[in-house]
């Protein structure tokens, strides 16, 4: 093989082709004159069967027809006597076990292109066409036997070492072709990279996701806002194909009304719950829960608490002199269920204070009691020089949640999207949500109605703000529609029609109605429905002054 290593690749391929059919020709002639011999006698070749395939001239005069020696066989001859119908079937495939009758004719095809070649055949510029060839011509003389089976297997070795040697050369920039190889290699991986990642990621259909949390730190989510973006993909391939990405993005809200409002509207296709309270309200407005907000923690109550050294024992014991440290209106462990637990009763209270706050406000002797979330198992190792006063039953926690607004193909992607984001994404210092069941929210819609019904008998009156539901008087609901809406100083004056005709009066300071209602200017509340708690003797007289955000609702 080394005296064709230096020629051209097409010169080299058609070299190599004729001394591969001249090895087989030289290997199958002594087997068809055996086999010939064997079935027609010494004289074969003067059967009038052969004489048809015989390629002689013209009878000379004088002569009769063929001759008393054998003719030339060359490999066409030979290929088409092991193939003639007369004696393939009944004399040569007995004797050529495991070789089929196309691929004889394969070989006689080759041989003809090889004869008729004239530069153009593509069969002669690529090796890998011609590899077939070469091992067809080996599995027929392995049954014929011969010792031109070693000159084949050589030829074959050879035309394999060169296939090696160009894919070398272009792999390591020595060919022309290196360049446009590695070129479409890079191309094609890239697809098949991008296919790949496109078939394993999760798709959705709309293309903006909204996420949305009452909390206010919005920065600890932003990593599974960049995770949602990087991961989800277009249902639609084509977008996909363009490059175009799934918009995810992290909303807040000023209030947990706001939350409320923006569930109610259905603004968020995701909602972090953060708060029961607003997991609770998600629920009823319809959204999906998928998975719980801060798994590893333990389960907490609502806890009312006083010094070690205090002479309250008891709820029973609280009375209108009673100062109580409370958080701010929203806060189920601060404020709803603390004020479910004190119904029937009076106190002075001072609200919208933090954990720390009120329980500073308890040691100092600012305040006889206070209320916060903890477990009551661990409460006074945790805060030694306090006691508990009373607990709430187990709070629910709060929710990971879907909006019903989102298709059945958008949603379970999302929701394996959310799950299935690693620790860094959703672990306790980032999102600090997983999976887990729905909570039973039933107590607690209970203890949180409880809560705001008797926020109605709060009278901001300085320089504290009094608790007192008098037994001979009670909390009656008015529902309507808002007439008109002005602003009154500091305050706000809505007019509010009900549905049986009656008109009503109803000041409310501009700050406390901004905490509960969304609104770009106040003409926007207009035709809205709301939703008034107040002690039936304040309806006798107008206006009805409002003095917290639980005595109205107002629908977004």
């Amino acid at each position: 093989m080394s005296e064709l290593d230096g020629l051209p690749q097409q010169e080299w391929l058609t070299l190599t082709v004729i001394q591969a059919l001249d090895a087989l020709r030289d290997g199958l002639r002594p087997f068809v004159v055996q086999v010939l011999e064997e079935k027609e006698g010494p004289h074969w070749f003067n059967h009038p069967r052969v004489q048809r395939m015989l390629p002689a001239p013209p009878d000379q005069e004088g002569e009769a027809h063929g001759g008393t020696e054998a003719p030339a066989l060359d490999l066409a001859l030979l290929l088409k006597l092991i193939g003639s119908d007369c004696y393939w079937y009944r004399t040569f495939r007995p004797r050529l076990p495991g070789i089929s009758r196309w691929q004889i004719d394969s070989l006689r095809e080759l041989r003809n292109r090889v004869a008729h070649n004239d530069g153009s055949d593509p069969l002669f510029i690529k090796a890998a066409l011609l590899l077939p060839y070469l091992n067809t011509m080996e599995q027929v003389l392995q049954v014929v036997g011969g010792d031109q089976l070693d000159a084949i297997a050589r030829l074959r070795a050879g035309l394999e070492r060169r296939r090696r040697q160009l894919f070398r050369a272009i792999a390591l920039g020595r060919s022309r072709w290196s360049f446009p190889f590695w070129l479409a290699i890079a191309a094609v991986s890239g697809g098949c990279l991008w296919l790949f990642d496109y078939l394993g990621s999760p798709h959705v259909d709309q293309r903006t996701v909204v996420i949305g949390t009452p909390d206010r730190r919005l920065e600890r989510y932003l990593p599974l806002e960049q995770h949602l973006e990087g991961r989800l993909r277009p249902s639609q391939f084509l977008r996909a194909l363009r490059g175009e990405k799934i918009d995810v993005r992290i909303e807040g809200a000023r209030s947990y009304p706001e939350a409320v409002a923006h569930l109610r509207a259905r603004r968020w296709d995701v909602l972090l719950g953060f708060s029961p309270v607003v997991s609770m309200e998600a629920v009823q407005a319809g959204y999906r829960p998928i998975g719980r907000m801060f798994p590893q923690d333990p389960e907490y109550r609502a806890i009312l608490f006083t010094r070690q050294d205090s002479p309250l024992r008891g709820l029973q014991d609280i009375n209108a002199a009673t100062n109580l440290a409370l958080g701010d209106f929203f806060s189920a462990t601060k404020y709803y269920v603390p004020m479910s637990l004190l119904r029937g009763r009076s106190a002075r209270i001072t609200l919208n204070l933090s954990t720390a706050e009120i329980a500073e406000q308890v040691r100092s002797g600012s305040a006889d009691m206070g209320a916060m979330a903890g477990n009551p198992l661990r409460f006074e190792k945790l805060n030694p020089g306090l006691k508990i006063l009373a607990s709430s039953p187990p709070l629910p926690q709060s929710i990971v949640a879907l909006s019903p607004n989102l298709s059945d193909l958008d949603r379970d992607p999302l929701q394996r999207a959310l799950l299935n984001a690693p620790a860094s994404v959703r672990g306790k210092s980032a999102a600090n949500f997983g999976p887990g069941a729905a909570p039973d929210y039933r107590l607690f819609a209970r203890q949180v109605a409880e809560g705001k019904a008797f926020s109605a008998c709060l009278r901001n009156e300085a320089p504290d703000m009094k608790l007192n539901c008098p037994t001979s008087d009670r909390i009656n609901l008015v529902e309507g529609w808002i007439n008109n809406v002005q602003a009154d100083g500091d305050r706000v004056r809505i007019r509010l029609s009900s549905a049986d005709r009656q008109s009503f009066d109803l000041l409310i300071q501009r700050a406390l109605l901004e905490q509960i209602a969304v609104f770009g200017v106040l003409n926007d509340l207009r035709g809205r429905f709301l939703k008034v708690l107040a002690l039936q003797h304040l309806w006798d007289k107008q206006p009805v002054v409002l003095e917290t955000p639980h005595q109205l609702e107002i629908s977004p």
